[in-house]
């Protein structure tokens, strides 16, 4: 029985979704068994506590910038006036459709990234330990805005958790308020952390680390009294 479908406008796309019974993968043996915290960012999406790094495809960026050169080169164009009863010309149409069709390749892009990294992790880390980040607090400052968008952070915490029963995974989400970026990974000591510096440098003992990397390290070793399980908004149907 279809449950639903879907027509996205003007990119000539159909989307038929329907469930099946079928039996869940059993849990995988993990590589890690051990916490490892994820720092998510703007100039690198994902550092793990033990250096590995996940970077968005620069197909992602070349998209968004041919979107926008097309937006650009159409600024003038009449796009029709429902209220004043003006249709669009079939030149507006086809600008439609093309700016249709790339927003959909940027979006199905950004799913299938997500999608393969968050398998990749949720299949090697067997506890996962991300932060709880205010993402429409991040959206409301304009300097941000864009790449938090880009990054798809919420749906990249969404795939984690829902993923967490398919593959035997633990994911738990960090009290927002622990300063994982501003606390020594080495000592414990907490110091003033400005957004532009990319590099933590302990005024304590002196440890120099990368800033996300700190903060992922942080993120695997803090105490259980600042982590909680997270729940899934979506699993899959049963």
């Amino acid at each position: 029985m279809l449950s639903n479908i879907y027509h996205q406008p003007y990119s000539r796309q159909w989307y038929v979704s329907f469930p099946i019974k079928a039996d869940r993968i059993p849990p995988l043996y993990h590589e890690v068994s051990e916490p490892t915290g994820i720092d998510l960012g703007v100039s690198t999406f994902a550092t793990l506590s033990d250096g590995t790094v996940y970077q968005l495809p620069y197909s992602l960026k070349k998209a968004k910038i041919k979107l926008g050169k097309l937006q650009y080169r159409n600024r003038n164009k009449q796009l029709g006036h429902r209220k004043l009863g003006i249709k669009a010309s079939k030149n507006a149409q086809k600008f439609y459709r093309n700016q249709a069709k790339k927003h959909a390749d940027i979006a199905q892009g950004r799913r299938d990234f997500l999608q393969k990294t968050t398998t990749e992790i949720s299949q090697k880390y067997a506890h996962i330990r991300i932060e709880d980040l205010n993402v429409s607090g991040m959206v409301a400052n304009h300097k941000l805005a864009s790449s938090v968008v880009d990054s798809g952070f919420y749906e990249f915490r969404r795939f984690l958790t829902y993923k967490s029963p398919i593959y035997g995974t633990v994911v738990e989400v960090v009290d927002r308020w622990y300063p994982s970026s501003k606390t020594c990974s080495s000592c414990g000591h907490v110091q003033p952390m400005p957004l532009q510096a990319r590099v933590f440098v302990c005024e304590a003992c002196g440890n120099n680390c990368n800033r996300d990397l700190n903060a992922a390290i942080n993120l695997a070793s803090v105490s259980k009294n600042r982590v909680r399980m997270a729940s899934p908004e979506l699993t899959p149907v049963e």
